[in-house]
């Protein structure tokens, strides 16, 4: 099948969880939110072949834990462990786009303003979530930290100017950073209208700009 087909299953079926998120139909979302990440494997596989074994092996190890994360936190009692998949999963994209940032040369620029805000970001947020984190506070803050360095690595590992496809990547990292963002917002301060959605939307659209940039780089 065309990679592109691949991709168009993964937003098909993003479109159908959203769906199923709105009519509270739970139960059915079994068969589409835990399909979103290896239809997303599988439009790598098929559209990435120049991408390096290595970058490879990064890119898939990030799928595989944001999989398991998919699926126990579906189960309210497994956020927890959950929430270690997805910081397991930054992880690996933190190495997945180190190794392009020192492979890109010449070595992008620090961006040091970008550093300073999202620092300020980051720490504004717990620092306003923190009366209500409980025993959660030094789980937050450690994911916290892990997601921000996620999104420096993206940030600081293009150069923006001419490598346009850099622009997915940025988008699906900021993305993610705000999908994760709206969770805590709903689980620790107070649920959000449409919060479910929004969660959802922000995720998959996070996970598709990651690794369509990813491939699109690997192609130039």
């Amino acid at each position: 099948m065309n990679p592109s087909r691949w991709l168009a299953l993964y937003f098909l079926t993003l479109f159908a969880d959203l769906v199923l998120i709105s009519l509270n139909m739970d139960s059915l979302r079994f068969a589409t939110k835990p399909l979103l990440v290896p239809l997303l494997a599988v439009y790598f596989l098929t559209a990435g072949e120049t991408v390096p074994a290595r970058q490879k092996a990064w890119m898939y190890g990030a799928m595989l834990f944001c999989l398991l994360g998919d699926v126990l936190l579906m189960f309210d009692h497994l956020f927890l462990p959950g929430l270690g998949c997805f910081l397991a999963g930054h992880v690996f994209y933190i190495f997945f786009f180190l190794t392009i940032r020192y492979s890109n040369p010449p070595v992008p620029l620090c961006k040091y303003h970008w550093v300073f805000l999202n620092a300020a970001a980051v720490i504004g947020y717990i620092l306003f979530l923190m009366p209500y984190l409980g025993s959660m506070v030094i789980p937050v803050i450690i994911y916290s930290l892990v997601i921000s360095i996620m999104l420096q690595s993206v940030i600081h590992a293009f150069h923006y100017r001419y490598q346009r496809m850099a622009w997915y990547c940025l988008g699906g990292a900021v993305l993610f950073v705000l999908s994760d963002a709206l969770i805590a917002l709903g689980r620790f301060y107070h649920p959000l209208p449409a919060g479910g959605q929004l969660v959802m939307l922000t995720y998959g659209l996070a996970q598709a700009g990651l690794v369509y940039g990813a491939v699109q780089y690997y192609r130039r």
